[in-house]
């Protein structure tokens, strides 16, 4: 008889104003000083600001890296494991896309264990080994494409050949995701529409894939369906073949 395993072991904390729980989360667990690893970008946006407020306001010692940009590489997780040690952190908090929520995933190990980014990549012929202990690990996703805040592999691009490389252990998934809906109102609508997009796609090739993952199929075809709404406020809206599905 075959036997599949299946696990979707990361606690979601979702709904509008879920990133309100992030500081009394954290410290309830006992953290005192978070790493907030986000994107330069996003670091001069409101909504980052007003987050990082939100954790000092619940008593929290907060660092800031903001060195990511474009596709993450090896130098900018490196430099946010520098900086995780120079700001004697006890636990990391992700926000943003996949770029910066790939680089906070590891910028704890290395901050703790040492060693580079590309030693960690599964393919690394010296790979180092992911200790056990990790520090703590949260994640908020500002965007719908990536799903990184799930996942269990981080992909930095070698600062030379720009090679993706992938560092990949459910050591490093988050601890808990805090998906707030209300963070996707502070980006450029640009990006949110294009990332919205991205989700759309990423369920068309999970429920396409020939990989079968009964429980992916079902999160897939509901996902799409969320996605194919049609919620433009069309004038014709009475008289539209779609409105009942919208």
């Amino acid at each position: 008889m075959a036997i599949d395993r299946f696990a979707f072991p990361t606690t979601i904390h979702f709904g509008p104003g879920a990133a309100k729980l992030v500081g009394p989360h954290l410290r309830e667990q006992g953290m005192k000083r978070p790493l907030l690893v986000t994107d330069r970008a996003l670091a001069k946006l409101p909504v980052a600001v007003a987050f990082a407020d939100e954790l000092r306001k619940a008593g929290l010692d907060v660092g800031v890296f903001e060195g990511i940009w474009g596709n993450p590489t090896v130098a900018q997780a490196d430099a946010g494991g520098a900086a995780f040690r120079a700001h004697k952190a006890d636990c990391v908090v992700g926000l943003g896309g996949g770029a910066a929520l790939d680089v906070a995933k590891i910028v704890g190990v290395i901050g703790t264990a040492g060693g580079s980014a590309l030693e960690y990549a599964w393919d690394h012929p010296q790979v180092r080994a992911i200790p056990d202990a990790v520090p703590y690990f949260v994640a908020l996703p500002t965007t719908a494409g990536t799903g990184s805040e799930v996942g269990r592999s981080a992909v930095v691009s070698e600062d030379d050949t720009h090679v993706k490389r992938i560092v990949f252990s459910p050591k490093i998934l988050a601890k808990q995701v805090f998906a707030d809906p209300e963070l996707t109102l502070g980006l450029p609508a640009g990006v949110t529409a294009a990332t919205g997009m991205d989700a759309l796609t990423h369920n068309v090739e999970s429920y396409l894939s020939p990989a079968y993952h009964p429980l992916c199929d079902g999160i897939a075809l509901e996902g799409a369906r969320i996605a194919a709404r049609c919620r433009w406020p069309c004038a014709s809206r009475r008289t539209c073949t779609r409105a009942a599905r919208c």
